[in-house]
């Protein structure tokens, strides 16, 4: 884009971090756009990450994570930019700080509230944002819940969607990176569970195919695809009876489609989002990644729900009704008068 860039993003992805702060992002710059406000993407790190980004039709560049905050203050100052976006879980003390007493109107992004924002905007868009205790600056305004989820436009399109009375089809995904290769257990799990089944399998664009994922895929009884950083994701969502994943992002989306699912907790800022969601039963909480009976909690849980067409149905119905796919325009719109 040749559009000079009034917003910056500062983010990170990875293996590690997965793409869950990435897209996000990506999916408010693109609400952003219509309305006619351009962003730049500063990424510290990763150089997959970057390229990724670029991919997606937005410019991205890279800072030093040495050189963090003055790196990421001479990409906008050199672009004279007002505002700027962090969501990235690795700010050191005094990051915040630094940005607002550079002049920038700064915007948080933030899971925890687990130390002070003294910023002009703070944006949580898990379930259960608003029972945080979060402190803010004398200007601070908070947009907490799920109706500022940050999903792509694709998935604000679902509509309603009927339950078969049979689980034909499961969906796995974990996000963008995998490197406990959990992936292959899922599908060897499920296979387990539900013998012939199908199942869409997500590779992130941080993940490998794994020896033990081909062995998993080659013993499943039912038809295994695996797909590449698929681009329509809404689709494999809408065409799965229920759905494993990971409890980031993709909880959101599959609310937002009406998809039942067992999530599994990778990290311990998704607790939120999974004890909310699971309260508002869209989903259920089946465990974390490093629990020894995983394996075991996943078949129960998948035999369990893969039997229960009403239950599958109540969770359809409870997704769409808390996710209603707009998130991402309200927050752009707030952003968009900071500039």
């Amino acid at each position: 884009m040749t559009a000079t860039p009034r917003v910056v993003f500062r983010i990170d992805a990875g293996p590690e971090i997965g793409l869950g702060h990435a897209r996000r992002c990506l999916t408010l710059a693109g609400a952003l756009r219509e309305l006619g406000v351009e962003s730049l993407f500063v990424v510290a790190g990763d150089a997959r990450a970057r390229e990724w980004l670029q991919a997606s039709d937005f410019e991205a560049v890279a800072v030093e994570p040495a050189r963090d905050l003055a790196g990421t203050l001479e990409h906008c100052r050199a672009r004279r930019v007002p505002v700027i976006v962090v969501d990235t879980p690795s700010r050191a003390p005094g990051y915040l700080t630094g940005l607002a007493d550079a002049g920038l109107r700064v915007v948080v992004i933030d899971d925890l509230a687990d130390h002070a924002l003294p910023v002009d905007l703070v944006v949580n868009p898990s379930a259960g944002a608003a029972t945080l205790p979060y402190r803010g600056g004398a200007r601070t305004r908070f947009l907490l819940g799920a109706s500022y989820a940050l999903l792509r436009p694709a998935f604000g399109q679902a509509g309603a969607r009927s339950v078969s009375d049979r689980t034909r089809r499961v969906l796995v995904t974990v996000g963008g990176g995998d490197p406990d290769d959990l992936t292959s257990r899922l599908v060897g799990w499920t296979a387990r569970a539900l013998g012939a089944v199908e199942q869409d399998v997500i590779i992130g664009p941080f993940t490998e195919r794994s020896a033990a994922l081909r062995v998993a895929v080659d013993a499943a009884e039912g038809r295994v695809a695996l797909h590449d950083d698929p681009k329509d994701i809404a689709s494999l969502m809408l065409s799965a009876d229920i759905a494993l994943c990971g409890g980031g992002q993709t909880t959101y989306e599959l609310a937002a489609t009406g998809t039942p699912a067992l999530a599994i907790r990778l990290a311990d800022n998704q607790t939120l989002n999974l004890t909310s969601l699971a309260d508002a039963g869209t989903l259920a909480w089946v465990g974390d990644a490093g629990d020894a009976d995983l394996g075991a909690r996943i078949g129960s849980a998948l035999a369990a729900l893969a039997g229960d067409q009403n239950r599958r149905a109540r969770m359809s119905r409870r997704g769409q009704a808390l996710i209603d796919g707009r998130g991402a325009e309200r927050v752009a719109r707030e952003i968009a008068a900071l500039g």
